[in-house]
């Protein structure tokens, strides 16, 4: 038998070998896959866009890339998608169509069926996880053997909607289509996060940045446009922003952070340099699958995400700012990236990052946290106190497709729907086949 490779994740912060390693061309195979190896761990690699050990075995990793049929269904209003095809492709497919997906995120590399197992989000919508409409997953019954099952209703869809793999493997996830929209986008700086808030109404799909060292407040404001329409200057838009900041910003930040370690020229970035590339008067209209994509995945990163209700938003932001100072301050990290927050609308899911099952229906805020240095430990420490610190104060959910602290423990806090999401996991995976180190750590440690 031919030794299987290393596999390694996009940031680099992940690698691990496992004993086997199969690439099935058919749902028939993966359930052979599953027969065989019953007694083991197996879990599943999609686009390795992600920064925590959800992937890790040591035993079976299943990659689907070869299940990548896409069908659009004949009224044009759904979408059945293959467990190895991209969203990138999937956009790409439906724009032919002149149709796209109600909700896109930042980046368009992770497998469709990935980023709605991890809850993927844009800003201003829910998440991927709440589109979902039915799923096709290869798990096992409890005489142990394997077998494909379709979850469209109930508990058993609102578990399958985000499942980070601990359900069984995902064969096809169908989700609806939305006539292809445009949006309209703008950058303007806003004086606090009260008046980047009193936009929303104006530009429901807008997300925002906090710019460290100066604490000023970047806003991409975008609406749908009143036409499907394209103005002039989208496609210089475009490319002013891939090269201005895409990669410019990042060159800057790699240089003066990374290479020369140098405080005072990260603090000139944010306060004097990066603010005479932004020009607020510039309005363009473009197709939403352009408009709405970035393409921060070029360097290699790590990153951690942090959701809050929008009740705790503003004390949540507080804590970062505090937090970063102080770190500034004692020279133990000077914060080099924006801080991206973007808002997620209350999801029908049991354990997605949004859920408002069992609480409260309100609007979620996703805080997102970037390092580009080596070493990363000055940043993950920070990092890990913040995430803890606003788990207790506020009952914060951590990105299940980004970095989670070691030993964090706040998903019991944060998410009331866990015991019905582990009931449906015991159901589908009756002996834990599904479950990794990660898994049974920071989610499964009841079952």
């Amino acid at each position: 038998m031919r030794a299987v490779a290393p596999i390694s994740n996009f940031g680099g912060n992940i690698s691990f070998t496992p004993r086997h390693k199969y690439c099935p061309r058919s749902e028939e195979e993966v359930v052979r896959i599953l027969d065989r190896h019953r007694d083991g761990t197996v879990r599943v690699l999609g686009a390795g866009h992600s920064w925590n050990q959800g992937i890790k075995t040591a035993d079976v990793l299943v990659d689907l890339r070869h299940l990548a049929r896409v069908r659009v269904q004949g009224d044009r209003r759904r979408v059945t998608v293959g467990a190895g095809v991209r969203i990138g492709a999937l956009l790409k497919h439906l724009s032919k169509r002149g149709l796209t997906l109600p909700s896109i995120g930042l980046i368009d590399r992770q497998t469709v069926a990935g980023a709605a197992a991890t809850g993927t989000h844009g800003s201003g919508r829910h998440s991927m996880s709440h589109y979902v409409e039915s799923m096709r997953i290869a798990c096992y019954g409890r005489d142990g053997k394997a077998r494909v099952r379709t979850v469209d209703s109930g508990s058993a869809l609102r578990a399958a909607r985000c499942p980070v793999g601990a359900m069984g493997v995902v064969l096809e996830v169908t989700l609806p289509c939305v006539p292809q929209y445009y949006v309209r986008e703008r950058s303007v700086w806003r004086r606090d996060l009260d008046a980047v808030l009193a936009g929303e109404g104006r530009a429901p799909l807008q997300q925002f940045y906090l710019m460290p060292h100066a604490w000023t407040w970047l806003v991409h404001e975008r609406s749908v446009a009143d036409e499907n329409r394209r103005t002039g200057g989208a496609a210089l838009y475009r490319l002013y922003w891939l090269a201005a900041i895409d990669v410019l910003l990042h060159l800057c930040v790699k240089l003066s952070a990374s290479l020369m370690r140098s405080r005072r020229l990260v603090h000139l970035l944010y306060r004097r340099l990066l603010p005479a590339f932004i020009f607020p008067r510039w309005c363009v209209t473009d197709r939403s699958d352009r408009q709405l994509l970035m393409r921060h995945d070029l360097f290699r990163h790590l990153e951690m995400e942090v959701f809050v209700a929008r009740e705790h938003l503003m004390a949540a932001v507080g804590l970062v700012v505090e937090a970063l100072r102080r770190a500034d301050e004692r020279g133990s990290h000077v914060h080099h990236y924006p801080i991206c927050i973007r808002r997620v609308l209350p999801d029908d899911t049991l354990i997605s990052m949004a859920s408002c099952h069992g609480i409260e229906e309100q609007d979620w805020y996703a805080i997102s946290l970037i390092t580009l240095t080596e070493p990363r430990e000055p940043f993950q420490r920070v990092a890990a106190a913040l995430a803890e610190r606003m788990s207790s104060l506020f009952g914060a959910r951590l990105h299940w497709g980004k970095w989670f602290p070691p030993g964090w423990a706040g998903v019991e806090r944060g998410y009331p729907g866990l015991g019905e999401f582990e009931a449906m996991c015991r159901e589908f995976d009756p002996r834990g086949v599904f479950r990794n180190r990660f898994l049974r750590r920071v989610l499964l440690r009841r079952n």
